[in-house]
C-alpha cells in the first residue's frame, strides 16, 4: 500500500510540508549556483500558486513548507477551469523536471535525479506548523553540514532575521509566532531541547 506521504492530497488553502532527496541518496546540488536556481525556479514556478513559508536545501535534499492559495492567478484572469491544486501539482512537477535537465547537463548525466514521488505532510495545526518551520531550519544542522543551523546559507531562516527582500511569506509566519522576538525565541528554545535529546542518547 502506498505510504500517506506520497498520497495525501494537495488541497487549496491547506499547509504543507514539501519534500524529496536524490535518486538512491545521491546529490542533487553539486555548487552554490545550483542552490540559487532551485530558489529562482520555485520563484518562478511555484509562487503564484503557493506561498513559500520556509525552505532548506541540503545537498542530497530539499524541504519546504507551503500553503496553497486558495484562489490562482494566471495572465490577470482567475484559473477556475482546475481545481488550484492541480495547478500547483504540475507546476512543482515542471519545477523538478526544469531542475534535473540543468542538473543533468551539467553533470553530463541523464534519468532520473530525484524520487520517483516527492513526500507531502498535510499540516493541521498552528503548532506543527511552528515546529516544522523550526525543522526544516535546524535541518543542515542535524545534518552535520554546519555547527549552527542560523549560519546555514540555503534555508529561509536568515530570510526571517534579515529583513531583506525575500519571496519568503515572511509578514505572516512571523504574526503566527507573535513577533520576530518570538520566533526566534521558539529556534533558541527547539534548539536546546534537540541538543539535551542528542546528549541523553
Amino acid at each position: 500500500m502506498p505510504s500517506k506521504k506520497v498520497i495525501t492530497p494537495i488541497l487549496a488553502g491547506k499547509f504543507y510540508h514539501l519534500y524529496n532527496r536524490g535518486i538512491n541518496r545521491q546529490e542533487v546540488f553539486f555548487t552554490a549556483a545550483n542552490y540559487h536556481f532551485f530558489l529562482q525556479l520555485i520563484h518562478q514556478h511555484l509562487t503564484d500558486y503557493c506561498n513559500v513559508l520556509a525552505y532548506a536545501l541540503l545537498p542530497n535534499h530539499f524541504h519546504l513548507i507551503v500553503e496553497i492559495k486558495g484562489s490562482l492567478m494566471q495572465k490577470d484572469k482567475v484559473m477556475d477551469d482546475k481545481e488550484p491544486s492541480n495547478l500547483f501539482i504540475n507546476q512543482f512537477r515542471r519545477l523538478l523536471i526544469s531542475y534535473t535537465m540543468a542538473i543533468n547537463k551539467q553533470e553530463k548525466r541523464s534519468g532520473s535525479l530525484f524520487d520517483s514521488r516527492y513526500k507531502r505532510l498535510l499540516i493541521e495545526s498552528e503548532e506543527y506548523l511552528k515546529y516544522l518551520v523550526f525543522y526544516c531550519h535546524f535541518n543542515p544542522e542535524k545534518h552535520g553540514l554546519t555547527r549552527d543551523f542560523t549560519n546555514y546559507s540555503f534555508s529561509s531562516y536568515n530570510a526571517y532575521v534579515s529583513g531583506k527582500p525575500t519571496q519568503i511569506h515572511r509578514d505572516f509566519m512571523i504574526e503566527i509566532f507573535g513577533g520576530l522576538d518570538n520566533l526566534i525565541a521558539f529556534h533558541q528554545i527547539m534548539h536546546e531541547e534537540r541538543s539535551l535529546l542528542i546528549l541523553e542518547d
